[in-house]
């Protein structure tokens, strides 16, 4: 039996969220300096979305709020995963992210499925 190329799934998977989604930034928050006087930097990993409207069965009776956003988000060409703590950046307008759910059969992120928020 022949295993299943989950490299080629993930290559798949980036050229349609390419070709039907848009150009966006994961933004990663960064505090330098001393603990009681830090510096926080924002550094913009830039990336390939697809953005869609969350269906409205999932709204009701769910952690999911009116206006929350579903994305999912290529692997390729980003060299970081998204973290809780990130943001992402869709038009040029800031999301905080609320639910990451990676799609990684076999160990191999395909791409990543986020719930967003303004």
């Amino acid at each position: 039996m022949v295993a299943f190329d989950y490299d080629r799934a993930r290559a798949t998977a980036a050229r349609l969220i390419v070709k039907f989604g848009q150009k966006g930034s994961l933004r990663r928050i960064t505090n330098t300096g001393s603990d009681y006087d830090p510096v926080q930097a924002n550094e913009d990993f830039a990336c390939s979305l697809v953005d869609l409207d969350q269906s409205q069965l999932h709204v009701a009776d769910t952690l999911i709020q009116r206006g929350d956003r579903m994305v999912y988000l290529s692997t390729q060409g980003l060299s970081i995963e998204p973290t809780l703590a990130d943001r992402l950046l869709i038009g040029g307008v800031e999301h905080a992210i609320v639910d990451i759910q990676p799609l990684s059969p076999g160990g191999v992120a395909v791409f990543w499925q986020l719930q967003v928020r303004r």
